[in-house]
C-alpha cells in the first residue's frame, strides 16, 4: 500500500472487528449493524485496496496472505481507536433502549421477579422478554442476552454464573398424609409422579446420592413439559414432583411442599446469564448482567 490509495479508515476498523469476532454475523451484532452492511463495506475495502483480504464461504471465513498482512499492520491502530471510542462513550452512556432477553418458559418466579425489578430500576430500558423452551440463537435472532441452565457458555457466547441448583423430589403434605411418605427409592414407583419428560429416561428419574448415581422408577398419569406446571400440580396434590430448589424454595419454607427422600437429587449445573462475546458490552446489557448477578447473590 502507499499514500495514494483512497480507502475508508472506518472500513479497516470494521475489517479488524470481523477478524477478531470470527464472523460477519458476530461483528454485525457487536457493532449493531446489519450483516449486509458489514459485508458490503468489507467488499468496498477490498475494491479500494485492489486486494482480496478474505475468503468467504457460507460457514467460515479465512484471511488471505494480503489480509493477514493488512490486519497485522492495522490491528494496533484499530485497537487504539476502539479503546478511545468506547472509553469516551462509557463516560456518558446510560442504560437505555430495547433489551431483548430470552429465557426458558419454566423460568422460576424468583428470577422473573428479579427481571421485573431490573425493569423498574432502569426505566429507560424497554425489556422485551421471550419465554421459550426452544433453543434460541442469540446472534442470528438478534437477542441481547439469555438466561440458561446447564454448562458454561462457549464459542461466540460468554456470560456469568448466577447460581447453582439441584432438583429434589417434593410433594404436598396432604398427598403424603393420604398416600404415605416414601422411605426408599423403590417406594417412589408405588405413588403417582408428575412427569417432566426432559428428566425421564426409560421410565425413571436419574438421580444422585452420596452412594452415587441411581435410577428411580416412576409412573404417573400427568406428563407436562413445564416446571412451573409441575410445581402447581404438586401443590394441588397430584403426586410427587421433581423440582429445582429455585422453583419451590418459598413453598418449602412455608410448608406447602415437603422434601421427599432428601438424600436424592438431580444436579442441574448452573444458571447463567449469557450474551454475545464482545470486547465492549453495551450499557444496557452490562447493567442487566450486573443487576441479575447481584440479585442472585
Amino acid at each position: 500500500m502507499n499514500g495514494t490509495i483512497d480507502w475508508e479508515p472506518g472500513d479497516a476498523l470494521l475489517f479488524a472487528r470481523v477478524v477478531e469476532d470470527g464472523s460477519f454475523t458476530a461483528a454485525a451484532v457487536a457493532l449493531d449493524l446489519p450483516k449486509s452492511t458489514v459485508s458490503r463495506r468489507i467488499s468496498r475495502l477490498e475494491t479500494q485496496l485492489g486486494l482480496q483480504l478474505m475468503r468467504r464461504t457460507t460457514r467460515s471465513l479465512s484471511l488471505t496472505d494480503a489480509g493477514q498482512a493488512f490486519y497485522k499492520q492495522a490491528a494496533q491502530a484499530v485497537e487504539a481507536l476502539i479503546e478511545a471510542e468506547h472509553a469516551a462513550a462509557s463516560v456518558l452512556s446510560e442504560p437505555h433502549g430495547r433489551l431483548r432477553v430470552t429465557a426458558p418458559a419454566e423460568l422460576g418466579t424468583k428470577a422473573f421477579g428479579f427481571m421485573l425489578d431490573f425493569s423498574r430500576a432502569c426505566p429507560d430500558v424497554q425489556l422485551d422478554l421471550n419465554l421459550s423452551n426452544s433453543f434460541v440463537d442469540l446472534i442470528e435472532q438478534g437477542y441481547d442476552a439469555a438466561l440458561r441452565g446447564g454448562q458454561p457458555p462457549k464459542g461466540v457466547l460468554t456470560g456469568r454464573l448466577l447460581s447453582s441448583d439441584d432438583a429434589f423430589i417434593v410433594a404436598s403434605p396432604e398427598y403424603l398424609k393420604e398416600n404415605g411418605t416414601p422411605k426408599r427409592a423403590s417406594d417412589v414407583a408405588k405413588l403417582e409422579s408428575i412427569l417432566f419428560p426432559n428428566w425421564i429416561r426409560d421410565s425413571a428419574w436419574e438421580l444422585s446420592s452420596q452412594r452415587g448415581a441411581t435410577n428411580v422408577p416412576v409412573q404417573g398419569r400427568l406428563t407436562v413439559n413445564n416446571l412451573e406446571a409441575v410445581r402447581v400440580a404438586a401443590l394441588k396434590g397430584y403426586g410427587l414432583g421433581l423440582l429445582p430448589e429455585g422453583h419451590c424454595e418459598d413453598c418449602l419454607r412455608d410448608g406447602s411442599l415437603k422434601r421427599v427422600l432428601p438424600g436424592l437429587r438431580r444436579p442441574l449445573g448452573g444458571v447463567w446469564i449469557v450474551y454475545p462475546r464482545t470486547r465492549f458490552l453495551s450499557a444496557k446489557v452490562r447493567a442487566f448482567a450486573d443487576f441479575m448477578e447481584a440479585a442472585f447473590e
